[in-house]
């Protein structure tokens, strides 16, 4: 068997996963946690996350990690990214809630200088590849699903990204 065949089993035995988990009778909270370690497994990230953007009292968008998996010995950022300010990272603003683009960063140094404050938080939080994609329902950005490593880069494959987009999707109908 060669490795395009064995990729497509692995990604329609995925897609397998996630449609079950989507039929089970769960709240949407415990769908989203099943779904996103099925994705974990599937990718190899160290972890992968959600978060929701919503507007504060003062009409700023400000960013909660509402949903997370880390791999064994990762530590969980969850509890500290929460009411995150999205001003405070425009490179995020501009391509996932601005612009409805995919972030895909296989290591820091493709990123330019006009990224700079992603530089630094990827640096400042040790991270070497994202990937990430919005989360869009009726024409807006309601959030953002996405890998990200520590310990090694990694180069993001179509499948890593058609899996995310397949649970964006998911979360939009369900939301």
């Amino acid at each position: 068997m060669n490795v395009s065949s064995k990729n497509t089993r692995k990604f329609d035995n995925l897609s397998n996963k996630l449609q079950d988990v989507n039929l089970m009778k769960l709240s949407l909270n415990q769908k989203i946690n099943l779904w996103i370690a099925h994705l974990g497994n599937f990718s190899t990230p160290d972890r992968v996350y959600i978060y929701f953007f919503e507007k504060d009292v003062n009409n700023y968008v400000i960013a909660n990690n509402t949903h997370e998996w880390c791999r064994k010995k990762i530590h969980s950022m969850k509890e500290e990214q929460q009411n995150i300010p999205i001003d405070l990272f425009p490179y995020f603003k501009q391509v996932l809630y601005e612009n409805k683009e995919i972030a895909r960063i296989n290591s820091i140094n493709d990123l330019t200088d006009d990224a700079q404050s992603m530089i630094e938080l990827m640096s400042f939080k040790g991270l070497k590849s994202i990937l990430a994609v919005p989360i869009i329902k009726e024409k807006n950005t309601i959030g953002f699903i996405g890998y990200e490593t520590i310990k090694k880069e990694k180069i993001w494959s179509d499948e890593d990204l058609k899996a995310l987009k397949i649970v964006a999707c998911l979360i939009t109908v369900k939301h």
